[in-house]
């Protein structure tokens, strides 16, 4: 049937119509869906600031209803992206547990890949993708395999943007990683670098002080704190500035009391009782102290522990009595001597550095899922220490209910440096 000529415009101004109105509601979708993703990825940054997994995973359930309901592709690569940050940083937040952290792995694996095939130029998708697995490898899971020649993920995110923050990130702290002592220059370089940006970032755009920038920011503490000779004039004026930046991060403020100035304790007037002893010159390395000897003793409410060493003790050392609480040679994480098959349920750290009758370092007690996430003081901090007239012990004094030692208990007390286990004291039949 022919139209007439009002017809048709009639119909063309419907069309139209339509056509605007579709816009309008595609453009506030669009609008509602940025507006949801802002506020999802602020308390997800919220909360990892302040090391809260409970707030890690209301943020992460937000971020996944978004990723059910968005139809756009930007905000749904951006919300699977986010979902998988959550799940590491909950891994790592010190308060699940093995198994619960391997779930979340498994969940932060999946959404990043997903992430990756709505973008696969993504460079901090990429690095976010490797990092996960290894994450999921240390919390006891096997990640899926790779498919014939797929790339290393960690080496093609680098290739395909260097500078993006999570490739920064993780490429620092991969260079400033060294087992046999301090962190490279090179690492603590990256970190300056980073936090240089990630500040000049700030500055140009208003944005707040968010996750990267504080991981960015403790890690260029903490690898200072990671030298063979670490200086406290230098360490607290960056600590004390990490904490104006961020009051409420968790980080700043493990790092403040990691540099914080401690006195020694007197000796205890106690009876000491032999309790382990070790063959001097047994440790992996000359250079570092070796443990020859371990007294115990008992002091009302305190357990006290006394550990000799070859050698006086360089201004920089560490000691760990790691305790199974029960005896059970099945129950516990398993030690990281080696060879050992030794498992604990209790960590006592103490890895210092002195100056006279003063010292800082990290200093606490923790369980297995706290020492898996390096929160050496997540069951307490109570611990005291004193040094021997002859410079080659040191004793710990921790309160009887925090370290829960019992005649059926099995223990193992290790030394080394600040940064370096290099030997330890036990029975055989507690880690052989």
């Amino acid at each position: 049937m022919l139209r007439t000529t009002g017809e048709v415009a009639s119909h063309i101004a419907r069309m139209r119509n339509a056509l605007v109105l579709f816009l309008f509601i595609l453009t506030c979708s669009s609008r509602a869906d940025d507006r949801d993703l802002t506020l999802a990825r602020a308390m997800l940054d919220d909360a990892v600031i302040r090391n809260d997994e409970d707030a890690m995973a209301l943020a992460r359930e937000r971020l996944l209803r978004i990723a059910a309901d968005t139809t756009d592709t930007a905000t749904l690569r951006d919300a699977h992206y986010l979902i998988a940050v959550s799940t590491m940083f909950e891994c790592y937040s010190g308060y699940r547990d093995l198994g619960a952290s391997a779930n979340l792995a498994a969940m932060g694996i999946r959404h990043i890949d997903r992430a990756l095939e709505l973008d696969p130029k993504s460079a901090d998708a990429w690095m976010m993708a490797g990092a996960l697995r290894n994450t999921a490898v240390r919390v006891g899971l096997t990640p899926p395999p790779d498919p014939p020649g797929a790339p290393n993920r960690m080496m093609h995110a680098m290739e395909l943007d260097p500078k993006a923050t999570a490739v920064a990130f993780f490429s620092a702290m991969g260079r400033s990683m060294n087992p046999n002592g301090g962190a490279p220059p090179e690492g603590v370089k990256m970190f300056d670098d980073l936090v240089a940006r990630l500040d000049a970032d700030r500055a140009a755009t208003g944005r707040r002080f968010g996750l990267w920038d504080m991981q960015a920011h403790a890690w260029k503490v903490l690898v200072r704190i990671a030298a063979d000779d670490p200086n406290a004039s230098t360490l607290r004026p960056l600590s004390a500035q990490l904490l104006a930046d961020c009051a409420g991060c968790a980080s700043a403020q493990q790092i403040a009391d990691a540099v914080a100035e401690h006195h020694f304790v007197a000796a205890p007037s106690v009876t000491w009782q032999p309790f382990l002893t070790d063959a001097a010159g047994d440790g992996k390395n000359p250079k570092l102290p070796d443990v020859v000897g371990v007294d115990r003793a008992d002091d009302g409410d305190l357990v006290w522990v006394r550990v000799t060493f070859h050698d006086p003790l360089p201004r920089s050392f560490g000691v760990n009595i790691a305790v199974n609480r029960s005896g059970d040679p099945a129950s516990g994480m398993k030690w990281w001597g080696k060879d050992s098959t030794f498992r604990f349920d209790r960590l006592v750290t103490a890895w210092i550095s002195r100056d006279g009758d003063r010292y800082f370092g990290r200093i606490g007690i923790t369980d297995p899922d706290g020492a898996r996430t390096a929160h050496m003081r997540k069951l307490s901090s109570d611990v005291q220490l004193a040094m021997g007239s002859d410079d080659r012990s040191v004793m710990i004094g921790v309160r009887r209910d925090a370290i829960g030692i019992t005649d059926k208990s099995t223990v193992v007390v290790a030394g080394g440096s600040h940064l370096v286990w290099n030997d330890d004291a036990t029975i055989a039949a507690n880690s052989r």
